[in-house]
């Protein structure tokens, strides 16, 4: 599993308060300007491949982590594990663990959602967000169906039904039109289906979290990027997030799906690190 064969990633684990042990891999000086980056549902670190090095070559100190229920992170079942308030705390318990402050938190997906909510609940120590495909602040096309096709009895089932051709189908279905599906993508999001709590965490997460949370008074500066070809965040709705946030910028990456991290590494790159330079430089 990725960051496998990179000498330049390290990796580390984190023993948070909660008892939950989570992935870091991490690259870049430590006392740079910190990115930390939040993956979305069902994504390990490795949907930041990209990312990470490029981000350090630019003078920053960058960290991705396996949030918990994913990846090489612990998997705890306990209900309410999953909520959003359980999920931004465990983004905090991250952030304090890392003694990440002054930092721009970045995430994509569901994890975009929970750094707003970070952003909003901790300003004292976020100096910019960045929210790559945000979904979690209105609600998500065809949730309910996933909601029934994973009710109660069929959670012993889900184990054998996460296999590389359902992995393979979910990631044509998120892809836009800048890059093919390849065999290590599946394999690397296949990877964590090898531990039978994963798909019941990803059960859990589409129950507990709340999908329609609102769009949170985050007080720093944003970066909104979305693709043009998102079945999941539309884009009349990424519009409509970029009028109603203030001090953001929005960056519209054309025929791009939903992992603008993955798809167009280069642009999203170039954004965050202009973004975040800034940010910086201004010493806000």
């Amino acid at each position: 599993m990725f960051p496998a064969g990179r000498p330049d990633l390290k990796t580390r684990y984190l023993d948070l308060p909660s008892g939950i042990r989570v992935r870091a891999v991490e690259c870049g000086q430590a006392g740079a300007p910190m990115i930390v980056l939040v993956p979305g549902w069902g994504c390990s670190v490795y949907v930041f491949h990209d990312n990470i090095a490029p981000l350090a070559d630019a003078g920053f100190h960058v960290v991705a982590v396996d949030l918990k229920g994913h990846g090489l992170s612990d998997k705890p079942l306990s209900r309410g594990e999953y909520s959003l308030e359980s999920m931004r705390r465990h983004i905090g318990e991250i952030l304090d663990a890392l003694g990440a402050n002054d930092i721009v938190l970045a995430g994509l997906s569901m994890g975009a959602a929970i750094a707003a909510h970070v952003a909003a609940a901790e300003r004292g120590r976020i100096r910019g967000v960045v929210l790559g495909s945000p979904v979690g602040f209105t609600g998500i096309p065809g949730l309910w169906a996933m909601k029934g096709v994973t009710a109660s009895p069929v959670v012993p089932l889900l184990p054998r039904i996460a296999t590389r051709t359902a992995i393979k189908t979910i990631l044509h279905v998120v892809n836009g039109k800048l890059q093919q599906v390849d065999p290590r993508d599946v394999d690397e999001y296949w990877a964590p289906t090898q531990f039978p709590e994963f798909t019941i965490a990803m059960r859990q997460l589409l129950h507990e979290f709340a999908w329609k949370s609102g769009i949170p008074k985050m007080g720093a500066p944003t970066l909104l990027i979305s693709g043009s070809r998102d079945r999941l965040l539309s884009r009349s709705r990424a519009r409509r997030y970029a009028r109603a946030i203030p001090a953001v910028r929005h960056l519209e990456i054309r025929d791009s799906g939903h992992v603008v991290y993955d798809e167009a590494p280069a642009m999203v790159n170039e954004a965050m690190i202009e973004f975040a330079t800034g940010l910086y430089s201004k010493g806000q």
